[in-house]
């Protein structure tokens, strides 16, 4: 046998130390980049160096598009364009496609360049100076009398601005469209004008409730208690009429386009509608359109759109048939920015693009999304800012999950250590993979902090939306919302390490990572998340940490963290869940776990007819008793033999609760699943964690927790949120 010195391992390693520091300095060296230059001051004749630079995105895309023909496409050259500092107002979508790509070991790259702050907007800038005091006396009697030395106007047309968009319908149940054109002063959007200022007021009475489009849907059958027979149906669009108790009104006769925000019959169910007729003596208002669930008495809802109601700073509102926009500033307007939202489409579109990467810049106030990526591969979005937009930031994907086309799939693109704040309609949506062949999408979004977005659409618009096959949010902090923080469908998606809290804060029934209504969502992973301080609109458990909601079925919840949520978890009727090794500390209820598939309640009997019923339909669109299906997920082949309706086969099992009260289970859960396990601690006992006060929840390594539940394993709280690591 021969033997090796270490003096000769030692040496060897060394060889082969140098040996690939050459190979990398070899790579390194024939992958070579090609930069260009941007800048507000530049011109796009110009050859696009630090010195001269060109002006446009377009003429950079197209300088590139001319390097590689003459390269070659198969050339080891890459290309990066730095932006220099300054705003690049566009008017239509800056769009890439298949031939701007770069490679998988050279993307193409879009960056500020250093430090320099650049933003990409579809605004258009208002000068201070074009703003005056108002001295209309027809407009002045309008206004409130305390705002009349205040409010200021600005005519849009002398600017070269004659398009002023429309406020259209939009809310729960209704198409998502580009919202209407905002103000943004000092970077900051302004309210409409509306009343109140704040919060709410409610409907005292209903006197004609108009129709309700949700009713007229296909899923809904005869056993749902709010069918409507065919026979009896009346317009679908038909508007409603309801009684208010206040005099304010009496100040709008000749206000026109006055609209109404308002959750009109749910909690969780937002929209907007239009004023048709206001009678003030009989303090009646009819709306134009309907709401998507009809509405109710005492419901919330507030009035926009009123030059009338201009009294507070921020407040504004624009005359679309004079061109006049009125502004009550909240401070000098000097040397302010002060921006109209004007552009309708994605400021930037990736359209069957490959490796191309947009980095450190700034991208804001549009009526649309920020980025969008249709079909692309391995795109990435870093370090860059989301905000003052009308929709969301990113959309990888389909506007709309149910519009989802696995043919046309985006994957492995993803959002990183971005901020995404003040947007209108949520924040990113991860849209991939094939749920025939349950293949993957590999999107993800990792390391963002995402807060105070739903400005606009306060429901179903989250800062975070899966759906497809095999996407991932992970390590993102997510934070201060009307609704949810993230709401997933589809398959094999892995929820982890994100902190949560103060979200839910304006509805009831809802989750913070949310999913409900199929039973084919399977696979799906939500596992070492903090959620804190989630206590809904009622301070109640009517909000929850996670929500399974109408039968959602198969998800793995286990090693996340609850503390002061109203309910940490809660199952609507589902199967084969795997609730384990949670902590539940604060919180006002642990676990719930209903049966409403089993008892049919009158409500949810109609998803339930095996022939129009929502989850058999949903089950019908997938090849759920295929080969590839029925190994990923063998209970779902032969669901529809084993009574669907019953919650059977989850397992609870290994969960610490600590001040907070016990499962409420139906007996049938008991029945039918396993639950074991699973530890409440004395109130008057120490579990061990590192720092309650400080929300530090990493268990110590004598706690109690260990000693009384074996199989307990340790959550790796510390990981949990962003950090600040480089994109």
């Amino acid at each position: 046998m021969a033997f090796i010195s270490l003096n000769q391992i030692i040496k060897g390693q060394l060889y082969w130390c140098l040996w690939a520091i050459a190979l990398l300095i070899f790579i390194s060296c024939s992958k070579q980049r090609t930069e260009f230059f941007i800048s507000p001051s530049g011109n796009d004749q110009h050859s696009g160096s630090i010195t001269q630079p060109l002006a446009t995105l377009e003429a950079a895309r197209n300088a590139i598009r001319a390097a590689k023909d003459k390269n070659g496409a198969s050339s080891n050259i890459g290309y990066k364009v730095y932006l220099r500092e300054g705003d690049y107002p566009i008017s239509s979508s800056f769009v890439l496609d298949e031939r701007d790509s770069g490679t998988d070991s050279i993307p193409v790259i879009y960056s500020a360049y250093q430090d320099e702050t650049v933003s990409i907007h579809g605004g258009h800038t208002l000068p201070p100076e074009n703003f005056k005091l108002v001295t209309d006396p027809l407009i002045l009697e309008r206004l409130p009398k305390k705002s009349r030395s205040q409010v200021m106007q600005i005519n849009l047309k002398d600017i070269g601005i004659s398009e002023y968009g429309k406020i259209l319908q939009s809310g729960m149940g209704f198409p998502d469209v580009a919202s209407t054109p905002e103000l943004f002063f000092d970077k900051k959007a302004m309210p409409v004008a509306r009343w109140p200022n704040t919060g709410y007021l409610n409907i005292a009475e209903i006197v004609d409730p108009g129709t309700a489009p949700r009713l007229y849907q296909p899923d809904i059958v005869p056993s749902d208690p709010d069918y409507v027979p065919p026979d009896k149906r009346d317009d679908p669009w038909r508007g409603f009429v309801f009684e208010y108790l206040e005099d304010r009104p009496n100040r709008w006769t000749n206000a026109e386009d006055i609209w109404l925000f308002g959750y009109w019959y749910w909690d969780w169910a937002d929209g907007i509608v239009q004023v048709s007729k206001i009678d003030t003596a009989k303090k009646e208002i009819k709306t134009l359109q309907p709401s998507w669930y009809g509405v109710r008495k005492n419901q919330r809802f507030y009035v926009f759109n009123l030059l009338e109601e201009i009294d507070t700073p921020g407040e504004w509102y624009l005359d679309r048939k004079t061109g006049i926009l009125y502004f009550y500033p909240p401070s000098e307007i000097e040397n302010i920015d002060i921006k109209l939202s004007m552009l309708e489409a994605p400021l930037v579109v990736m359209s069957e693009s490959q490796n191309i990467r947009f980095e450190k810049m700034v991208f804001e106030v549009s009526r649309g999304h920020g980025i969008q990526i249709l079909n692309g591969i391995d795109n990435l979005i870093a370090g860059c800012i989301f905000r003052n937009l009308g929709r969301k930031a990113v959309v990888i994907g389909n506007d709309n999950p149910e519009n989802h086309d696995p043919s046309v799939d985006s994957g492995f693109n993803g959002v990183r250590s971005c901020q995404i704040y003040d947007t209108g309609k949520g924040g990113v949506s991860l849209g991939g993979g094939n749920r025939q062949t349950l293949t993957p999408g590999g999107n993800f979004a990792e390391n963002n902090h995402i807060h105070h977005y739903s400005r606009l659409q306060k429901t179903y618009t989250e800062a975070l939306l899966l759906y497809g096959v095999g996407n991932r949010v992970s390590n993102n902090l997510i934070h201060d919302a009307p609704h949810s923080a993230i709401r997933f469908s589809g398959n094999d998606h892995i929820i982890e390490y994100n902190e949560i809290h103060h979200v839910n804060q304006e509805v009831d029934d809802a989750g913070a990572i949310y999913s409900g209504r199929d039973w084919t969502y399977r696979g799906n992973i939500i596992r070492y998340n903090f959620f804190h301080h989630i206590e809904g609109l009622h301070g109640r458990a009517g909000v929850f940490g996670i929500y399974l909601d109408d039968a959602m079925s198969s998800v793995e919840a286990y090693g996340n963290t609850f503390y002061k949520v109203a309910r940490a978890i809660h199952i609507g009727g589902g199967r084969d869940h795997k609730i384990q090794n949670n902590v539940i500390v604060d919180c006002e209820e642990s676990i719930g776990y209903d049966d409403r598939a089993y008892q049919l309640d009158p409500w949810f009997a109609g998803h339930m007819d095996p022939d129009k019923g929502t989850l058999f339909l949903q089950l019908r669109k997938v090849p759920y008793q295929s080969k590839v299906w029925q190994s990923h997920y063998p209970k779902l082949a032969t669901i529809l033999d084993n009574q669907p309706g019953v919650p059977s086969g989850s397992i609870i099992e290994n969960n610490l609760l600590y001040r907070t009260q016990p499962f409420i289970l139906a007996d049938i859960v008991i029945e039918k699943s396993i639950i074991r396990n699973n530890l409440l601690i004395d109130p008057e006992d120490d579990p061990g964690f590192a720092d309650i006060e400080a929300l530090d929840f990493k268990l110590l390594k004598d706690a109690l927790v260990y000693q009384k539940l074996g199989e307990f394993e340790e959550i790796p709280f510390e990981k949990i949120g962003i950090s600040n690591n480089n994109f």
